[in-house]
Order: structure tokens, then sequence, then C-alpha cells
């Protein structure tokens, strides 16, 4: 689906086209991020919006901004040893933290939900930061919408929690390593 459309990095004079995710407060969040500060935090440098469009709307649209993963985000030192085992980085050349992207907002236009969009704006992602990274970056996190739709759309496209200590709160961390997405 997104094949046909154009990939365009927000600029602040783009003309922003009709989106609508939909109703409810995550899709009403998202709607405002999109219509009122995608590009006043484009022009603050904390975040940058990357938009799908076709002729006549906004398919999806994601915002990234540079992250890390610490012992602090895991809460616990066993956790961050068992990530750094699991992610096979030899102890020598284990660090405090670790480079990450964040997706700060991923939104798919109601006319367009349901039909996997949103599994390929991630796949996009992914390949982003692994074939056209510019920095080192190892893994990408989110802070999801602690909804089970959202969960399980970012855990059904392989994110795993960080941790348990959010499970009460408004959204849970969740990350996913790129080295899964690179060729062996």
């Amino acid at each position: 689906m997104l094949a046909d459309s154009d990939f365009i990095r927000l600029t602040p004079d783009h003309p922003l086209k009709p989106f609508d995710c939909g109703k409810g407060d995550i899709c009403e969040d998202l709607n405002d991020f999109f219509h009122n500060d995608a590009k006043a935090y484009l022009k603050q440098l904390l975040t940058v919006t990357y938009l799908f469009e076709n002729s006549a709307h906004t398919i999806a649209f994601f915002s990234v901004l540079n992250d890390k993963i610490t012992i602090e985000d895991s809460g616990e030192q066993n956790f961050f040893n068992r990530l750094s085992r699991k992610s096979h980085i030899p102890n020598e050349k284990r660090w405090p933290s670790y480079p990450a992207v964040k997706v700060a907002r991923l939104g798919v236009d109601l006319s367009y939900q349901r039909k996997k969009v949103g599994t390929e704006v991630l796949d996009f992602i992914k390949m982003m930061f692994t074939e056209r990274n510019k920095t080192g970056c190892r893994y990408i996190t989110v802070d999801a919408y602690n909804e089970t739709e959202v969960t399980d759309f970012y855990l059904r496209n392989d994110f795993t929690f960080l941790t348990d200590s959010d499970k009460k709160d408004k959204t849970r961390l969740m990350y996913y390593d790129l080295m899964r997405w690179v060729p062996a």
C-alpha cells in the first residue's frame, strides 16, 4: 500500500494533506500532533516527521527522535545484563546505555487502517535505521499507549516490553532490536 505513495520528510513549508486517524483519545492525540505540533516540534529540533502521501491524503506519518536504553529504563541490572547477552554484545563492549531511535508518534489515516499499513511503516523504519542510518542505532523504542490494541500491534511487530514496572502507566516502554532486521 505504501509503495503507491510519496515518502516525504516534513518541512515547515510543506502543506499538510487531510489526515484523520479516527475517534478516541489516542486518535485525537495523533490528529492534534499531526495538524498542530509536528511542524513546531521540527522547528525546535525535537522530532522529525515523515509522511506517506498520495495525491489526496496523508496515508500515514511517523515522528522520530534520538533515544537510548539504559539500566534505569529496564528497572534492574539483571534485565539489562540479559538484554546485553540476548543482543550478543560481548562483556568488554557493554555500555551503560545503548543508542536507540524513539518512534514518538505513528498514525495511520482511518481509511487505511486494518490493511497492514502500520506494519509497513514499522518495517520502513526498521529498514531506514539499518540500511540508511547515519549514526549508530541499535534499538527502536516506543512509549506505546497502554491499551491492548496498541501494545498487541507492537508485539505482533516483534517489539518487547522493556520492563513490567509500567504495567499500570498510561504508556508502556517497548523496544525492538534492529539486529533482528539485519541479514545474517
